[in-house]
């Protein structure tokens, strides 16, 4: 008897302390591209690429990660500014303030680049602030980073002088209400095996800085879209590609490809990322939004583990 109680006793514990997700993917079955989410209190919030629908970037709200329900949109209307083309939206709070950062083109002369947008909460009511951050004829996929109280904006340049030079991950220095940019735009990471990169996302752990970025193709039937992982012990760099890249790609069973997301932390410190996906020969449906666990390796990079439905590739051991 004493046994059993015990043995129950026990099972309720490891239950009490499991707190991963059980999740089956993908979480928002709809076209929901370079998904953005953000939790305030005990609530997610998220946001996908809309291209030219009439109306810019569904917001979804979710009270566990796995069932979302969309509530609106952050532009009923397209900014005067603007001429379509609504990629990757990155919400980030600041205060009682939620602020978008998002992809748009420019109506005068067909650049894309980053505009701005804010509410006083995260339920909506965005008011647009115009373009943001423009570098030669391509600035998209914005991220921006808290380190230490200095805010930084992140995102993907090319077409960069000269025509040669490959695609860079960008960042400059915000204030810190987020309105303003500061200093001059400086690398964090190069795409020296021109392969694609972009849809970047940081996050510290320990003494590491570390960002995952996506590669190869997005978009095409033929996508074979990957995620990817550097770290650094500074912000400003140098990073360190891992050797074992990419860390997520598609899988023989369900899924083509896979990329493009942002990370959130439960109240209970678990991170997981919501990306999006293309299901295997259901390209027309558009890429879905699923979710994944992430986690530390005793080797201190992250994987990519249960629970979902995309399998991580085995990472390589590195030598110290």
């Amino acid at each position: 008897m004493f046994n059993s109680k015990l043995s129950t006793l026990l099972s309720l514990f490891l239950t009490a302390c499991t707190t991963s997700l059980t999740v089956t993917n993908p979480v928002i079955d709809a076209d929901a591209p370079d998904p953005t989410v953000i939790r305030v209190g005990d609530t997610y919030y998220a946001a996908a690429t809309s291209g030219n629908n009439p109306q810019a970037y569904a917001r979804y709200q979710s009270k566990d990660l796995k069932t979302w329900q969309k509530t609106g949109y952050v532009f009923d209307q397209w900014p005067e500014w603007t001429k379509g083309a609504f990629w990757a939206p990155e919400f980030f709070v600041i205060g009682n303030k939620v602020m978008c950062y998002y992809t748009a083109r420019q109506k005068s002369d067909g650049t894309s680049c980053i505009g701005l947008a804010s509410a006083e909460g995260p339920e909506g009511g965005f008011v647009d602030h115009g373009p943001f951050v423009r570098t030669t004829n391509e600035a998209i996929d914005a991220f921006v980073f808290d380190d230490d109280g200095q805010l930084y904006i992140t995102w993907k340049a090319y077409g960069l002088d000269p025509s040669n030079r490959p695609i860079e991950i960008l960042a400059q220095r915000l204030t810190s209400d987020g309105m303003h940019l500061e200093g001059a735009p400086f690398m964090l990471l190069r795409d020296d095996e021109r392969q694609g990169m972009e849809g970047q996302c940081i996050f510290r752990e320990g003494k590491y800085y570390y960002m995952l970025y996506s590669i190869r193709d997005c978009c095409t039937p033929q996508s074979d879209y990957a995620v990817s992982v550097a770290r650094s012990e500074k912000f400003t760099g140098p990073w360190e590609k891992f050797p074992g890249n990419p860390i997520l790609t598609g899988n023989s069973k369900d899924i083509q490809s896979c990329g493009h997301g942002t990370l959130v932390t439960t109240p209970s410190g678990e991170r997981y990322y919501l990306c999006h996906a293309y299901y295997l020969n259901r390209y027309k449906e558009g890429r879905k939004a699923i979710l994944q666990h992430i986690s530390m390796g005793k080797d201190l990079w992250p994987a990519f583990g249960s629970p979902g439905t995309v399998k991580a590739q085995s990472r390589l051991k590195v030598k110290r």
